[in-house]
């Protein structure tokens, strides 16, 4: 079901679908290896655009957590991005990426927040959006691991 809203006699923006991917709500509360160079998809989100009329758009917010090990003989990058499908090689829609030196080691937590916009209807009506997790060296996922996604239209 979506919901208007109006101000002033100006409609505001409806909102379509909203949905979360929860893989680890806690930190701490995983502990999966995260493999050197290969994209890992840590959440996957399905909205419902039926009813959309004008512009759709898309808010995504990301957050993962990992335990980068001590004293990697390199440094080290680390990238979280949502991405408008389910494989590595679809539109990028946002990322952002971490740089760390050889002497940085430890818990480290990644955030990510973007949008798409005048995003095309689909024909099955669902607008389909991944979390993908890379590191250049090996490293251990350990939570929070959460994926969120928000679809409005005019």
């Amino acid at each position: 079901m979506a919901y208007t809203s109006t101000k002033e006699g100006c409609p505001l923006s409806k909102l379509l679908d909203a949905r979360t991917s929860q893989n680890a709500s806690n930190g701490n509360s995983i502990n999966i290896e995260l493999l050197a160079d290969t994209p890992t998809m840590i959440g996957v989100v399905g909205l419902i655009v039926t009813g959309a009329s004008g512009i759709i758009r898309v808010q995504l917010s990301g957050i993962a957590a990992i335990d980068i090990p001590e004293k990697l003989p390199e440094e080290k990058v680390v990238a979280l991005g949502a991405i408008r499908g389910t494989l590595p090689t679809d539109p990028i829609i946002g990322y952002t990426r971490y740089e760390f030196s050889r002497a940085e080691s430890g818990v480290k937590i990644l955030h990510l927040t973007a949008s798409d916009y005048n995003v095309p209807f689909p024909a099955s009506h669902e607008l389909v959006y991944s979390l993908f997790l890379f590191s250049s060296e090996g490293c251990t996922r350990i939570g929070p691991e959460s994926f969120n996604a928000s679809a409005f239209s005019d």
